[in-house]
């Protein structure tokens, strides 16, 4: 669809003639801590509706991120529940099982229709890049988040076990979920590694790779071939990102 878009409006293609894909499976911002044991059900209908919407490739969020990071118990619930949906209730035996359905249509010329009028505001504005840097992206966000926050508070928008049907004594059972704790050796082990990767690869290379980095980062050249040399000759994220603070700066969101 973002292709189709981008043809359409914009004149736009992918470079290499290929289709644009689309990845989806629900965001952890819907998901709740009040009674966590429903967010695997959640969990099961976003991974349902991204599969309906047609997404290539899904990820699909755990049931305990509104508390922490996902625990491999929870990851794996997920996973399961992607595979459920395809081995077992059949999902992957159609293509489009909404193909024609009218409801299904209306919504997708709407969204297009939203998503075309965005973009001629960012383009109108300046570009992506000129709405980072005055804000208005991180205004629109914020808005969002408001407005969301406003509906839940309000009751306008429901969120079972949150502000409807909610249960006292189910609320506090629910709080004792699993969390994904500090392992300090883990942490000692890691740095370890890093060490001994500093330790035994070729300084001399890793200088080159990050002198060229730098002097390419000034023009406006594709970095991609000179990150995967720097990669190639073991420097890490830390010494690239450091190369570009120096030549970039550092990014600090505008107030709101």
């Amino acid at each position: 669809m973002w292709a189709a878009i981008c043809r359409d409006e914009f004149g736009v293609t992918d470079p290499r003639g290929m289709v644009m894909r689309m990845m989806a499976g629900g965001g952890g911002g819907g998901l709740t801590r009040e009674e966590p044991e429903n967010n695997i059900v959640r969990g099961a209908y976003y991974a349902l509706i991204s599969a309906l919407s047609g997404t290539q490739t899904m990820a699909l969020c755990c049931y305990d991120e509104a508390y922490t990071i996902p625990s491999e118990k929870a990851a794996l619930i997920s996973l399961r529940t992607m595979q459920i949906l395809a081995e077992e209730m059949g999902l992957c035996d159609t293509v489009d099982p909404l193909g024609g359905s009218y409801y299904v249509e209306w919504l997708t010329a709407r969204m297009k229709e939203r998503i075309v009028e965005e973009m001629r505001k960012i383009e109108d504005l300046g570009g992506i890049v000129k709405c980072i840097e005055n804000g208005y992206i991180q205004k629109k966000v914020s808005l969002q988040a408001y407005e969301t926050e406003r509906a839940l508070q309000s009751g306008e928008k429901v969120k079972v076990g949150v502000n409807k049907y909610v249960s006292e004594s189910e609320r506090e059972t629910s709080r004792k979920v699993e969390l994904h704790r500090f392992d300090p050796e883990v942490q000692r082990e890691q740095m370890e590694r890093l060490e001994k990767v500093k330790a035994d690869r070729d300084e001399k290379r890793v200088a080159e790779a990050l002198k060229t980095l730098r002097k390419k980062s000034a023009g406006d050249e594709n970095l991609m071939p000179y990150i995967l040399d720097c990669v190639a000759a073991y420097c890490t994220v830390g010494e690239m990102a450091a190369v570009w603070r120096d030549v970039f700066g550092e990014f600090r969101e505008p107030s709101m």
